[in-house]
Order: structure tokens, then C-alpha cells, then sequence
């Protein structure tokens, strides 16, 4: 198993033992990025900074990973992924996922933790990103 080089990129894709895709952006873009991308793969690998609730929703509505490693969960997230299948291993569990300046919880984990609706979830993701 490839250790995740987070001086290198705050986001990376591996299939198998080989990484596929890597980004240094901040925020859900790089994510959103890679699941569009890769959309039809399955199985992959990634290894991501941080992992909301609103990365993890993204991660299991897009059926491309099978297994994270992160440097950070939230407690929502753990549990989604847990009970959709999708591996975690995260270094520490936070409660929630706030904003850099720390005074919020970040939007994106705001939106998934207020709308259930995955339809609906992924609407509000795409504006809030746009």
C-alpha cells in the first residue's frame, strides 16, 4: 500500500499500487474533479487531506472507491462510509469539518448533514462549487 505524500498533493487517485490522478487544490473541487474523471472505474484507492460528510456522500454516490486514507474524518463521514461499505483509515476522527480559520463548520458538510436527498445533496454541492 502506497503512503499517501501530502507535501506532494492534497488529493490522489491509485489503482492498484499505481497513482492514476493527483491534485494540489483545496476544498471538494478536487474530488469532484477525480469522480468526474474517473467515473465508470471502480475499486480505486484514494487518499485525500480531509474527509467530510459531504466528500464521503460524494465518494459513495459515485461508486469509484472502494478505500480512503486520510489525514482527517468527520465522525459523519466515518459512519456513512461505514454503513455504505467504503474502507476508511483515518488518522484522527473530529467531530465535524470546519473551516480553515476554524470559527464554522465548512459549507459542504453543512449541506450534507441538512439535506438527505442525494438528488438534491448534489445540486447544492454543484452551485455551491460554481
Amino acid at each position: 500500500m502506497l503512503i499517501p505524500d501530502f507535501t506532494r498533493y492534497s488529493l490522489a487517485l491509485l489503482e492498484g499500487e499505481m497513482l492514476i490522478y493527483e491534485s494540489c487544490g483545496g476544498g471538494l473541487r478536487p474530488l469532484w474533479d477525480a469522480l468526474e474523471k474517473f467515473q465508470g472505474k471502480s475499486g480505486l484507492i484514494l487518499h485525500d487531506k480531509v474527509i467530510g460528510l459531504a466528500a464521503a456522500r460524494l465518494i459513495v454516490y459515485s461508486g469509484v472507491i472502494a478505500e480512503i486514507v486520510t489525514r482527517v474524518a468527520s465522525l459523519p463521514a466515518k459512519k456513512f462510509l461505514e454503513n455504505n461499505g467504503v474502507a476508511l483509515r483515518a488518522f484522527h476522527v473530529a467531530a465535524n469539518i470546519l473551516t480553515r480559520d476554524q470559527s464554522a463548520v465548512c459549507p459542504g458538510e453543512v449541506i450534507a448533514l441538512s439535506t438527505s436527498d442525494p438528488k438534491a445533496f448534489l445540486q447544492k454541492i454543484r452551485a455551491m462549487m460554481e
